[in-house]
């Protein structure tokens, strides 16, 4: 396939009239509303694979996705330092075209056009860019990049909202470091071809990648054959604490495994969706995230198979979980659920910090907010339940004995 994104002018994509920033802007400004990715133009947004992308290219037969938030936080490469850190080589190719690639159902798949990539090397430094790659997911170049709008290149706050910043594939200053897009201290969006060290952690990744649909269209469910349910099983089964391990349509981090049942937290962002559609006073029992989660996330996003090994989770809530003392709510009984503040700080500081808000399903400093983790920390105050934040579900996985002993 001809790619299609260098195949556009900086002309010609649209500039985007608005962002939208997290909870820690304290902005109000409702998510720009979603196009049907048939119909969807230039600047648009569309929904694919339960996240939201801008339409940053466009052709009769396709269109270019580039995600509108970071998906995960993560190195640009984990061996460190004193390695080579081209695109062609890299842990997060390996990682998006792998792990993230497959998230998506089969049906999804399809659409997804694998697309040859040109790395080219470091313009202002001369740092080899690597091989050319064929990449089903992949991160946009230095040149790509400059032919975004700066809305699009600023893509949502994280951590400290001056200094947001997202890996590009191309080469920084030497063969360690890797190109980014940050912000300059006055706020103005900047590519950084200098770069930074390929195994900081604290990069974000946005996704982009190729759709081909004239001849298919988007399904939602997922069909796994028993054979590929009893190997995710057994990988459940043989993880420890702290692994990732594949199930459904995601990659998961195990958090607890207790007498045959494993706990699984997603490992980045399912979706990003409003803890309720309206703001009002609402406790986990009746917000409309739960009921999405429990009936089309559930429904579309496991094989039978995979359902019928999800155990039914009775969830309370302890005197923590509300330090402002708010109605949590009755005990609810979920096949997919948010973990609590309480259950949040039983994980790691790395499990935690995926590298996007997320939603806890404890009540914030008032009856119309719900906590959220920001960073690694906890935002007890909370964000209002109508603003869109991250969603990363928590499920409850029953590995059988057999299995176990394979």
């Amino acid at each position: 396939m001809r790619k299609i994104l260098l195949a556009v002018s900086t002309a010609a994509v649209l500039c985007l009239s608005f962002f939208i920033p997290g909870c820690s802007a304290g902005s109000h400004e409702s998510p720009k509303e979603a196009v049907e990715l048939t119909k969807a133009s230039l600047g648009d947004i569309v929904v694919f694979g339960d996240i939201r992308w801008y339409v940053i290219a466009k052709t009769e037969t396709g269109c270019t996705l580039l995600s509108e938030k970071p998906v995960i936080k993560m190195p640009f490469n984990e061996a460190g330092y004193q390695t080579i850190d081209t695109w062609d080589k890299s842990t997060l190719r390996e990682w998006l075209n792998e792990k993230f690639y497959n998230t998506f159902t089969e049906e999804e798949k399809a659409l997804i056009e694998k697309t040859h990539n040109i790395n080219s090397d470091n313009k202002e430094y001369g740092t080899p860019g690597g091989d050319d790659t064929d990449d089903y997911i992949f991160l946009l170049s230095v040149d790509e990049a400059n032919a975004l709008d700066s809305k699009v290149l600023r893509c949502g706050y994280w951590y400290d909202m001056d200094n947001q910043w997202w890996w590009l594939r191309s080469p920084g200053v030497n063969d360690s470091y890797a190109a980014y897009v940050g912000n300059n201290s006055d706020g103005k969006n900047r590519i950084d071809s200098y770069g930074d060290v390929g195994s900081n952690f604290y990069g974000a990744v946005r996704p982009a990648l190729n759709l081909h649909f004239a001849d298919g269209i988007v399904s939602e469910g997922i069909n796994r054959t028993p054979a590929e349910e009893e190997k995710e099983l057994t990988a459940i089964a043989e993880s420890e604490v702290g692994d990732v391990v594949a199930f459904g349509r995601y990659t998961w981090y195990v958090t607890d495994k207790t007498d045959g049942i494993c706990t699984l937290l997603c490992q980045g962002m399912a979706a990003n969706k409003a803890y309720n559609d309206k703001r009002t006073d609402i406790t986990w029992e009746n917000c409309s995230l739960r009921r999405w989660l429990n009936e089309d996330f559930y429904n579309s996003k496991f094989s039978e198979g995979e359902k019928a090994a999800i155990v039914t989770t009775h969830n309370t809530f302890t005197e923590d979980d509300s330090p402002y003392e708010m109605d949590c709510g009755n005990d609810t009984d979920d096949k997919v659920y948010l973990f609590t503040y309480t259950e949040s700080k039983t994980v790691s500081d790395d499990v935690r910090e995926c590298g996007i808000e997320w939603w806890l399903r404890s009540p914030g400093k008032r009856q119309d907010r719900a906590v959220y983790i920001l960073g690694r920390s906890a935002n007890l105050m909370g964000c209002e339940a109508d603003l869109s934040v991250g969603v990363r579900p928590a499920i409850r996985v029953r590995y059988s004995e057999r299995t176990a002993d394979q």
